[in-house]
């Protein structure tokens, strides 16, 4: 069997995308229930952007802005917390971005 290099087809890609985007909401569903602050979070990005905590995946901003606004005091600590349980993953870029976005 030769080494020829294995092509990943785009509608694989697609579900690579879904994995990454469970794995970032699993994170801060659990980071945010340990900080006991899960629904004040997730009702305000409601409230704020009308969308749920899947969408802060693609939208790292909104999740900044209301963890800041409302919890200011905890945003070191529960952003530290969310990086440390994807620095291992952080090698995917879409990944990387949210990180980075959640910590600048």
């Amino acid at each position: 069997m030769p080494d020829t290099p294995q092509f990943v087809k785009p509608q694989e890609l697609h579900k690579y995308d879904k994995v990454r985007e469970a794995l970032v909401h699993t994170v801060l569903e659990k980071t945010l229930h340990s900080a006991g602050i899960y629904h004040t979070i997730t009702s305000e990005i409601e409230k704020t952007y009308n969308c749920d905590l899947y969408d802060c995946y693609k939208h790292p901003e909104y999740f900044s802005s209301i963890l800041e606004s409302r919890h200011g005091e905890m945003y070191d600590l529960v952003t530290g917390a969310i990086s440390k349980q994807l620095e291992m993953f952080s090698y995917e870029k879409p990944i990387a971005r949210f990180l980075q976005a959640i910590n600048s």
